[in-house]
């Protein structure tokens, strides 16, 4: 069984990664720089991929403890704040070290899930914005925050 649940969810994570991919190597250097979003502090094109490899670190370690029985992130955990900090955590990135970052961050990502046994896939942990979830689920999430970002970069710079 777990071996059809990884090649789901490895094929899963790759489509998801692919549309972000296929998305941000035909940006141009202007459009790297461009906003996304500008509610409290503007995140440009690379922020949101600096956020999406935070976001796949801060899972993958998640998923690491919870499969070690170890608490993830304390309830009330400030979403908002730790994203805040995203550029602190990442730094000043160019757009091909990001991009090299996405490939070394999906690769740890996959090791985590080729290692899971059977027994691990329905083991729960804390998600910041799911709540109490699967290790399945924070697959899904993962492959989810992909798709929804390259979806935020379509709409602000007008490619959707």
């Amino acid at each position: 069984m777990t071996t059809n649940k990884k090649a789901v969810w490895r094929e899963k994570l790759a489509q998801a990664r692919q549309e972000l991919l296929t998305l941000l190597n035909a940006l141009t250097p202007d459009q790297w720089n461009s906003s996304v979003f500008s509610e409290n502090e503007t995140w440009t094109v690379a922020t949101v991929v600096s956020h999406l490899i935070d976001g796949e670190r801060g899972m993958s370690i998640q998923i690491h403890k919870t499969r070690k029985g170890e608490p993830t992130v304390p309830e009330g955990f400030d979403i908002n704040r730790w994203n805040a900090g995203v550029k602190k955590r990442i730094g000043d990135l160019s757009p091909t070290e990001l991009l090299a970052s996405l490939e070394s961050t999906r690769a740890k990502t996959l090791e985590g899930l080729e290692s899971l046994q059977d027994t691990e896939w329905a083991l729960k942990g804390r998600h910041p914005t799911r709540g109490i979830i699967t290790i399945e689920q924070y697959y899904e999430t993962i492959a989810g925050h992909d798709l929804g970002h390259a979806h935020d970069i379509k709409q602000a710079l007008a490619l959707a």
